[in-house]
This record gives C-alpha cells, sequence and structure tokens, in this order.
C-alpha cells in the first residue's frame, strides 16, 4: 500500500510539474523576467537606439538594483535594427521564437516599427512602442500595443499648426519633411491641421533623406517661396545641417522642428547658428534643467556612460528610461503571478504615473492605450533650450476618434 501511494505522490508531483510548465509563461522563470527590444544601434539613426539603450539599461540596472520586480531581476536583449523595417522584422520574430521573450519593447523609429506590425498584432505578445509616432501603432485599437512617450503623429499636427499660427501669429509655412513614416506622418499632420484648423495650405513642401549631408536643393526652393517659418518634420541630425546651410544660403526665417529634433546634438553641431531654433518637447524638464530629479538623472547617466557623445543623453534616453520604469509599474501591479493577460490588465490601470519629473505622467485604459498627448515647444536662447510659454487650446481628436471605436 505505501509503495502504491508514493507511486501515486510521485505521478501527482511530475502532473503538477508538467502542468505548470506547460502553463508558465516564455519569458518569466521564477527569478527573472526576460524583455525584447530592437532599435537603430547602427547606421544613420544609430543616434536614436544607442540614446533608448542607454536610457533602458540604466532604468534596468536602477531597477534591479531595488530588489527587481515581485521578486524578479529584468533581463533585456536588445537587437539591432539599423533602421531597417526588414531587419526590424528579423529582430523581433529573433525575440519571440527563439529568445521566447516575455514581451517586446519597440525602441525604434516609425518605419522600421511598422515593419514588425504585421507580424506581432495576432500573437497576443505585449508591444510597447516607446519612440514611433506612426498611427498604426496605435489604430486600429490593439489590446496588446500600447503606445509610450511620444505622441501620435496626429497630435504633432494638431500642436504645431496651433503653436506657429496661434502664438507665433505666422501664415505662410514651408515644409521640409522625411521620407521616412516618422518624417512624412508629421509633415503630413502639420499640412491637414494647417488646413483644417485654420485655413492654411503650405506656401511649399520638399523631401528628405536620413543620412543626407546637402540640402541645398531643398533649402533654395524653401528660400524662393518666401515662407514665414519653415518646418523641419525631420531628425535631430538632418535638422542641424538644415539649419546651419539655410543660414549660410542666406535663410532669416526661423526654423521650427519636428518630435526628433529637440536635441543637444543641434546645439552641439551649430553653436550659436542653432540660435532661436524651436520645437516640441515630451517631458516636463528641458534637457539642461538645473530641477534636482534632471540633476539625478544626468549624474546616474554619466556614470554609466563616461565617454558618451556630444549631445548626450538626448531624448530618446529620456524616453525609454521613463517607460521601463512604466514597464516595471504594470509588472509590479500584475503580481507575483505573471501572465501576459494580467501584464495587459495592469498596464490597463496606469493612471497619471511617471517615475519623477524627468518622465512625462501616462495613461491608459481600456479603450486606449495613448500613454500621453502632452508636449512643450522649446527654443535655444544662449546655448541652452529653454521652454516657451505657451500651452495649446485646442484638445486632441485622437480621443474622440477612439472612443467612437
Amino acid at each position: 500500500m505505501k509503495t502504491c501511494w508514493k507511486k501515486l505522490t510521485m505521478i501527482a508531483v511530475a502532473l503538477a510539474a508538467f502542468s505548470a510548465s506547460a502553463l508558465a509563461e516564455d519569458g518569466v522563470t521564477n527569478d527573472t523576467i526576460v524583455i525584447g527590444a530592437y532599435g537603430p544601434l547602427s547606421g544613420p539613426s544609430s543616434g536614436l537606439g544607442l540614446g533608448a539603450r542607454a536610457g533602458l539599461e540604466l532604468a534596468v540596472e536602477q531597477i534591479n538594483s531595488a530588489g527587481g520586480v515581485n521578486g524578479r531581476k529584468l533581463a533585456v536583449i536588445f537587437e539591432d535594427d539599423a533602421f531597417s523595417p526588414s531587419k526590424a522584422l528579423a529582430a523581433v520574430k529573433k525575440l519571440v521564437e527563439q529568445d521566447k521573450v516575455f514581451m517586446i519593447f519597440g525602441l525604434s523609429g516609425s518605419n522600421p516599427t511598422v515593419g514588425t506590425l504585421n507580424y506581432v498584432k495576432d500573437l497576443k505578445i505585449p508591444n510597447y512602442f516607446s519612440i514611433a509616432s506612426a498611427p498604426q501603432v496605435t489604430h486600429p485599437f490593439n489590446r496588446y500595443f500600447f503606445r509610450g512617450t511620444a505622441n501620435e503623429s496626429s497630435r504633432y499636427g494638431e500642436l504645431y499648426s496651433e503653436f506657429i499660427t496661434q502664438f507665433l501669429q505666422l501664415k505662410r509655412v514651408a515644409i521640409l519633411s522625411g521620407v521616412d513614416e516618422n518624417g512624412k506622418n508629421e509633415g503630413d499632420n502639420l499640412a491637414k491641421y494647417l488646413d483644417k484648423w485654420y485655413g492654411i495650405k503650405p506656401v511649399m513642401r520638399a523631401e528628405l533623406k536620413i543620412g543626407d549631408k546637402d540640402f541645398t536643393p531643398q533649402l533654395l526652393q524653401a528660400k524662393a517661396a518666401d515662407p514665414d517659418i519653415i518646418a523641419l518634420t525631420t531628425a535631430a541630425p538632418e535638422a542641424s545641417i538644415i539649419i546651419r546651410q539655410g543660414r549660410e544660403l542666406g535663410i532669416k526665417q526661423p526654423f521650427f522642428g519636428g518630435g526628433s529634433t529637440v536635441d543637444n546634438v543641434v546645439i552641439a553641431n551649430d553653436g550659436f547658428v542653432a540660435e532661436g531654433f524651436m520645437g516640441p518637447w515630451s517631458v516636463p524638464l528641458f534637457p539642461d534643467s538645473q530641477h534636482p530629479d534632471m540633476v539625478k538623472f544626468r549624474e546616474a547617466w554619466s556614470k554609466r556612460n563616461p565617454n558618451a557623445p556630444k549631445g548626450r543623453p538626448n531624448l530618446f534616453d529620456l524616453w525609454a528610461y521613463g517607460d521601463t520604469y512604466v514597464i516595471a509599474e504594470g509588472l509590479k501591479r500584475a503580481g507575483p503571478d505573471l501572465t501576459r493577460e494580467k501584464f495587459i490588465d495592469a498596464l490597463e490601470t496606469i493612471d497619471n504615473y511617471r517615475v519623477s519629473e524627468v518622465a512625462s505622467p501616462r495613461t491608459f485604459t481600456s479603450w486606449h492605450h495613448i500613454g500621453s498627448s502632452k508636449a512643450r515647444i522649446l527654443g535655444v536662447l544662449g546655448q541652452h533650450w529653454v521652454p516657451l510659454a505657451w500651452d495649446p487650446e485646442r484638445t486632441s481628436e485622437i480621443f474622440d476618434d477612439l472612443r467612437k471605436h
């Protein structure tokens, strides 16, 4: 009888172990949660990915040093997508199929990110996107997709058009926009809301490519159109070249940059030529603020990155840093019995959460997964980014559209 009972006990234990193993989530062990991330670590947009990775790694180091999440440490596998949609797709496939990660953390621009969406949209794996502003990330609504710091491109169009026409009181707008997903979307939405809300059409528009070094043809077209202001919906390295070349060509009109251009690299590259340049900033504190939270962040970041290039930390360091803490908060709220579904449910309870003043508050609900729609405008004055005394009056149409669906 004892032998029979012992065998039954062993069978029961084995079945329980098999059941627990079968039900366990990929990327979750007793002591670790594995997050898969991707972004450009090489190529002309490497500043984006290197910044995002550094911000992510700093946050993970701090979170793990404080005990991790519900007794588990965070581990990250980061893949280089070289700002290529095909390489981003290959990276995500590897993370899902080979590395068996718990979730995907998208730390790339819109072009590469959009290249992954068809693959991940039906996998029921959480995808948290920190940087990509492409509308496809959150339209149509997908329970497993979340947008963090970056505003959606439609919101950028709303903000830019209101600031230029209502605060600056300017009407003749030239647009130089990237041909990549992010630059094109921001340029399209600026043109859309200039017309829709204020009855203004751009006086000219020309396209740019990331990685180009000479923008003379586009700038000569802009100069000939005699605009009141030139909007640059592109990335910071290209914006810094355009500003410098524009001044060399005798263009005196102000330049206004898109969501990826408010970066210390512009000041570092252009010096006093950058004076007066303006653009949106999506966190409460400006880059070289002396607020204690920003000082603490910069000191911790610099200690971890002692030989960083000029212009760092940048906005991508900050964005990824803040969003890593949002993810950790969601994991914490999901509890020790972690599953992907519990994590999604937990993220949807995030309301006005941020780790400190270096991050914008994030809010998610069961019907919208857009963490933030806020931004302020900064300008370069005396070789520093300073905030302009402007707050938008119009609310976003994005949430009205999401409520309908």
